[in-house]
């Protein structure tokens, strides 16, 4: 969802149609940051409790020193990895579109 829309407000930007109501554009793209910035907020706090349990278990399977925690503290591990670069997408996305909605201002004066 986010990534057609990406390529879809940058296409609307670097054509020069003349017809183009750049006030629906701005509030449909205030409308998009307000979603995206949810989004980042949830996986955010999804990110937070993932490395907190990661960093638990691991500390559990160093004190026990028992080997088969170690599955799951590896498996956390890999879901916490995941869940950072998904965050890092959605924080630069989130910046990008800071700045789309600069240019888009720029096109909307009268």
């Amino acid at each position: 969802m986010f990534k057609t829309y990406d390529s879809k407000i940058k296409e609307i930007l670097s054509t020069h149609i003349s017809n183009t109501n750049w006030k629906k554009v701005l509030e449909h793209h205030k409308e998009m940051i307000a979603i995206i910035q949810h989004e980042r907020l949830i996986h955010l706090l999804v990110t937070i409790f993932v490395g907190s349990v990661m960093t638990t278990s691991s500390f559990i399977v160093i004190v026990t020193k028992q080997l088969e925690l170690l599955i799951i503290a590896l498996s956390l591990l890999v879901l916490f990895t995941a869940y950072l670069f998904h965050y890092r997408y959605l924080e630069n996305t989130t910046q990008d579109w800071y700045l789309l909605e600069d240019k888009i201002k720029e096109k909307n004066i009268y």
